[in-house]
């Protein structure tokens, strides 16, 4: 019966909660950081290893979306795409509370469909689907609802630390990846604070991969 439930995990959850199967996924230094207080340019600053890399992008080919705050795509001009495993793009998900990121930002790319999350109503485009949302009530909640509602039966939240510290704290999560390198901050952006069942914890060369599962729902 166990095993027949991790298998389908992401349909009874659909199911049975209205919402996809949730993951939380972050990397953070030996120090507890996420971000560093300052960077020269807006690329990503690596944590990680390429093998933990490689195994986040594996976790985008098996998952149906992905999402990601604006201060990240700011930051970091991610694409949010698989190039580092074989198989397709999730759907990107990105929330703009007030269209701050421009239509030059990596995400509005075509080689993945994105919706925007916003308080503002804005024209679709060939890939990119806007959604209203009040982002004075339950976040988390809307997203799941609307998400729901077109099927998407599982999601990775990527951060940054805002954003999934705003799932942690609503419990409304299934499972985290989180990824510590050997890199040191010194300063920055404080990891998101999680209390959850540790159910695994795995080498990844120098890297270490922490595999947790919410129980408290």
């Amino acid at each position: 019966e166990e095993v027949c439930e991790n298998l389908n995990k992401r349909f009874f959850t659909f199911q049975r909660k209205k919402r996809p199967y949730i993951m939380l996924k972050w990397a953070e230094t030996s120090d507890g950081f996420i971000t560093p207080t300052t960077r020269d340019e807006q690329k990503p600053v690596w944590i990680t290893n390429a093998y933990s890399r490689q195994l986040a992008h594996k976790l985008r080919a098996e998952e149906q979306s992905i999402l990601v705050g604006t201060k990240t795509v700011v930051d970091d001009n991610p694409s949010l795409t698989t190039r580092d495993w074989y198989g397709n793009s999730p759907l990107r998900l990105v929330l703009d509370r007030h269209l701050k990121i421009t239509s030059k930002a990596a995400i509005y790319k075509e080689d993945a469909k994105t919706i925007i999350f916003s308080e503002k109503a804005h024209d679709n485009t060939s890939n990119c689907c806007f959604e209203v949302i009040d982002f004075s009530k339950n976040l988390v909640q809307q997203i799941c609802d609307i998400l729901y509602s077109k099927n998407i039966q599982s999601l990775i939240v990527e951060g940054g630390a805002q954003t999934l510290q705003t799932f942690i704290d609503t419990t409304i999560w299934d499972e985290a990846y989180v990824y510590k390198g050997q890199s040191i901050f010194g300063a920055g952006t404080t990891a998101p604070s999680l209390s959850a069942t540790l159910v695994s914890e795995r080498a990844i060369d120098t890297d270490s991969l922490l595999h947790y599962k919410n129980n408290t729902h």
